[in-house]
């Protein structure tokens, strides 16, 4: 006979926001296992109910993933005697790891049910307080596990789990990637519609500075950015500055009348530019010819975007394909401890790939650049010099 796992959930704040169904469900339980005692509701109902939590199991595991399954499997040991009740924080199919990994588990167990009641979400209620409509759209994160690639500064960012001051840290971190320092933040704790009090802003550098603002209610809000210059650092934004640059109607004259044939020799001129830099040990200056470069790359796909035909997708697609496909060793399952194991493997991917044996113009060419470049970068040439110098033969020094 299979048993039922009844996960519950407590809602965002009080008893008072506790729906009279699950209240009434509560009082009729003589055991309920809670994923924390560190809720309001259950600070109300500890006299009148047994509570069993898992609040010890954090202290026990390093990682949040070994803490979740490790409740999970408790939980589903127990179940195995009986039914259960399994209390959480909000509503159980929001941003409730635990909630995920038992409804997956009971999907290849027929031992076991899970059922779910809800209890009321945080969601409506954080952007109530924080005075904002979510349909302008929003991505909600979990703090305990958010990486960089994950954030989108053009949409609203809902972080969940900031329970302390140490997660709140490692969260600013993270966040900095992205945002500027001092970009307004918003830690919001038991949110309400009619609690102002709980939603404190400060700049995102402050974040984590009192340790009083977190508990297991803490979430923290990012606004969308909308000033132009806080997106300067985002590639999306460099691609529609240059689409904005090469478009018929309202684009720079010199810039949309460019095409692939006129634009070759500056990606030249750009290399060499770059090779000053690097001689020179100028990382600034490194950092702009290499916008340089890649501004080259952007006119490129740019222009063929606007005639239809490329876009800068596809060439992120086809270099991260080659990538894999020519690295087996990292990302498969070859093996590769000299070099003359990574030339094999090299030679067979591009067999896999169709490619026929030519001569490699593009290296001779190469080889016959640097080999002028190395002659004439300690010498002082103006350019008409130069010219005569390279006029003369490469053999003079």
């Amino acid at each position: 006979m299979a048993h039922t796992i009844t996960i519950v959930g407590l809602g965002n704040y009080g008893i008072d926001d506790l729906p009279l169904g699950i209240y009434k469900f509560l009082k009729t339980q003589d055991k309920v296992y809670a994923r924390t005692l560190d809720h309001p509701v259950i600070e109300s109902l500890q006299d009148e109910l047994t509570f069993q939590s898992f609040d010890h199991v954090y202290e026990t595991h390093d990682q949040f993933e070994d803490v979740y399954n490790d409740i999970v499997a408790q939980l589903v040991k127990a179940a195995n005697e009986k039914d259960i009740v399994y209390a959480v924080p909000g509503h159980p199919r929001v941003a409730e790891t635990t909630t995920v990994k038992l409804l997956a588990l009971a999907k290849d167990n027929t031992d076991i049910d899970v059922k779910v009641l809800g209890g009321k979400s945080f969601i409506d209620d954080v952007f109530e307080a924080v005075n904002v409509d979510p349909n302008d759209g929003f991505t909600l994160l979990d703090a305990t596990s958010l990486q960089e690639v994950t954030l989108n500064v053009r949409t609203h960012t809902l972080i969940t789990q900031v329970y302390s001051a140490m997660v709140a840290a490692n969260l600013k971190i993270t966040l900095m990637e992205r945002y500027p320092d001092d970009y307004p933040v918003q830690i919001v704790t038991g949110a309400r519609s009619d609690g102002a009090d709980n939603v404190v802003t400060c700049p995102l550098y402050e974040l984590d500075h009192d340790e009083n603002a977190f508990n297991n209610l803490t979430s923290v809000f990012v606004p969308k950015i909308t000033t132009p210059t806080y997106l300067y650092h985002d590639f999306d934004f460099a691609t529609e500055v240059i689409d904005t640059l090469v478009d018929e109607d309202k684009g720079c004259p010199w810039d949309k009348v460019q095409t692939h044939e006129t634009l070759k020799r500056y990606l030249l001129e750009e290399t060499f530019e770059l090779f000053e830099a690097i001689d020179n040990e100028d990382d600034w200056h490194m950092i702009e010819e290499l916008g340089d470069i890649l501004l080259q790359v952007l006119l490129h796909t740019s222009i063929g975007k606007k005639e239809g035909y490329i876009d800068i997708k596809e060439v992120i697609t086809s270099l991260n394909a080659k990538m894999i496909r020519r690295h087996p060793h990292i990302f498969g399952d070859a093996n590769a401890e000299t070099i003359d194991d990574l030339k094999e493997i090299w030679s067979k991917a591009k067999d896999a790939e169709g490619k026929q044996p030519r001569v490699k113009f593009e290296k001779v060419f190469a080889e016959h650049f640097l080999n002028l470049y190395e002659k004439t970068k300690d010498k002082s040439f103006d350019e008409a010099a130069l010219k005569q110098w390279l006029e003369k033969g490469e053999s003079n020094t």
